[in-house]
């Protein structure tokens, strides 16, 4: 099965339950992100690893320095899903066809950047992962 590599919105006829629900979700994920974050910081720092592996130190920090940075795209983004969420109740009071286009820009705008920022944990994750099997202590 292909990854989907590109987002595609199906927002323009979601019921404002629906759009409630998928960003209260994706709120959810953001927060527990933060639990997975914080362990992959921890796990880096345990002594788990072959000592004599070329630039250890290095690539072990370098991977730090990016979940941190990740974290904080995560703290930001979590921000604009807060924001959002209190705007969804606004497309009710849409009475005409732009203001719902307007809004449903505007939502699709915030799942697109999720969406791109879910590409970047799984990526994250993925050379994390695989650099790890090849430096753990066996």
């Amino acid at each position: 099965m292909e990854p989907i590599q590109n987002y595609i919105s199906f927002n323009s006829n979601k019921s404002i339950l629906e759009l409630q629900y998928s960003i209260s979700s994706e709120i959810y994920k953001m927060e527990n992100l933060k639990l997975e974050l914080e362990f992959y910081l921890i796990l880096l720092d345990k002594p788990l690893f072959e000592s004599y592996t070329i630039n250890l130190y290095e690539r072990l920090t370098d991977f730090k320095k990016e979940a941190k940075g990740i974290n904080e795209s995560r703290i930001h983004l979590l921000e604009s899903l807060y924001s959002h969420a209190n705007h969804i109740s606004n497309k009710i009071e849409c009475d005409n066809i732009a203001c719902d286009n307007f809004f449903i820009k505007q939502h699709d705008e915030i799942e697109l950047t999720v969406f791109n920022f879910h590409k970047t944990i799984s990526d994250f994750k993925f050379r994390l992962f695989q650099y790890l099997e090849s430096v753990l202590i066996n």
